[in-house]
């Protein structure tokens, strides 16, 4: 199941099962405005440089300009903290963690150091050491939607689905009027099979943000998953009418089919997913079923190589090869991609009952 996730300043991340990557934007968003005649000037220069907007080139004379504030007030832990934010966006992850620990050593009630220092550990794929600072983060700042939209989507890549639900409940709460919270829960939700709380959850996004196609494929995947082919196909076409090149919806849409029996039709439209996007995981993968539906099993095992050549590291990929590879007879390499599955994810109930029934055959 193929899931889209939405959040304030976090890029567009796919799910499938559970979270693939996280990836954070280091954006404005991250640096809120202090209180009018607070700032210094030479603060204010750097602030003004920060907020033109993501290009390098600014971003490098924001940095300057931070460094310069901070050559002229060394004990500001704000300064600290932009600079570590700028220093992210520019992907010099060693440096934002010094800046950041900084701004907490000299301020230790300072929040925003937390939440920078916690995206550039998750950006790094170190979640476990993002997820502390998150939650020291929303500690320090209980109010903070950023802090707990940030908190659950850590949690998420961890598989603490109770503790994710709680932390984008609570930033729902915060901000009632913002989709993303609704969005991923609908994810948390469908992952744990709460089919119709995950519904709802979507519908919610759909109702406070009209406009999220992510809110319309979720919808898709979880009527597809709950055998509801036709609410699926229009949720997929809704996503569609907002992009009408969404890899993710093209790829829903040919999944749909596929369910429905129509290959030729499912193969068709994962073909258009991966015109806009060769490297597209799902669509990959669900050609070579759609090929392997209409009897093409020489063309369908080349799309499953290309999948896992794409995505080593795809669970679905090796789970949906092996069993392909099995209906085919071949036992052992079937049980060599279950295998290569769990160790993965040793909680893949499919492919540890792949393994245990193949292991027995041999």
């Amino acid at each position: 199941m193929t899931f889209q996730s939405s959040r304030t300043a976090i890029k567009t991340t796919l799910l499938s099962a559970a979270l693939c990557a996280l990836g954070f934007n280091f954006g404005v968003a991250n640096l809120p405005a202090l209180a009018e005649g607070e700032d210094s000037e030479a603060m204010k220069k750097a602030e003004s440089l920060y907020s033109q907007g993501g290009q390098p080139k600014k971003m490098k004379e924001a940095a300057d300009a931070f460094r310069e504030a901070i050559r002229l007030e060394p004990t500001n832990p704000k300064a600290h903290q932009r600079l570590g934010a700028v220093l992210a966006a520019l992907e010099d992850y060693d440096t934002s963690i010094l800046e950041s620990k900084q701004a907490i050593k000299l301020d230790p009630k300072y929040f925003l150091p937390h939440v920078v220092l916690g995206q550039v550990y998750a950006n790094q794929g170190k979640v476990a050491l993002a997820v502390p600072e998150f939650e020291e983060a929303c500690r320090l700042k209980p109010t903070s939607f950023r802090a707990h939209c940030d908190l659950g989507f850590a949690y998420t890549h961890e598989g603490r689905v109770a503790d994710a639900i709680a932390a984008y409940k609570k930033a729902a709460e915060i901000n009632p009027k913002d989709a993303t919270p609704h969005l991923n829960m609908g994810v948390l939700y469908a992952q744990d099979n709460q089919y119709p709380q995950a519904i709802k959850e979507e519908h919610e996004a759909i109702t406070l943000n009209s406009k999220l196609p992510e809110a319309y494929i979720n919808l898709g995947n979880i009527y597809v998953e709950s055998n509801d082919n036709q609410q699926a196909m229009q949720a997929f076409k809704d996503a569609l009418k907002l992009v009408p090149n969404h890899p993710n919806a093209l790829s829903g849409l040919g999944w749909t089919l596929e369910r429905q029996g129509d290959f030729k039709g499912a193969a068709a439209e994962q073909r258009k997913a991966l015109k806009i996007d060769p490297r597209f995981g799902p669509a990959r993968r669900r050609l070579a079923t759609a090929l392997a539906g209409m009897g093409d099993n020489q063309q369908a095992e080349t799309e499953f190589k290309t999948a896992l050549k794409n995505a080593p590291r795809d669970v679905n990929a090796h789970v949906e090869y092996a069993q392909f590879l099995e209906k085919q007879g071949q036992n052992a390499p079937a049980l060599l991609e279950y295998q290569k599955a769990v160790e993965i994810k040793p909680s893949s109930k499919i492919a540890q009952e792949g393994v245990t029934k193949l292991t027995r055959i041999k």
